[in-house]
């Protein structure tokens, strides 16, 4: 079963795409690269964070294994799809 957030501060989460929906409220969302096998973490993979308007349903590419965060209040975030990507098979992910 997929999870689903009403809080995520450099969390990682275990599916390829988030769906994300706001309240009342605007968000953002980051989603930060973790590093893969030996090499050094890539950072952020969106040059700027995602703004997502009030009263809106958002799906993002997260990548399995990667870390998120979501900035505002009045909103969840649910996982979706599988973990075929980020560190999904990646022999020492997260090493």
């Amino acid at each position: 079963m997929a999870n689903v957030y009403t809080s995520l501060s450099n969390a990682v989460v275990y599916t390829d795409k988030l769906q994300i929906s706001t309240g009342n409220t605007a968000v953002t969302c980051q989603v930060y690269a973790v590093s893969l096998g030996t090499a050094a973490a890539a950072g952020n993979l969106y040059s700027a964070a995602i703004n997502i308007p009030a009263n809106t349903v958002f799906e993002t590419y997260s990548g399995a294994g990667n870390r998120v965060t979501i900035t505002g209040s009045n909103w969840t975030a649910l996982e979706l799809g599988t973990a075929s990507s980020a560190t999904a098979g990646v022999i020492g992910a997260g090493s």
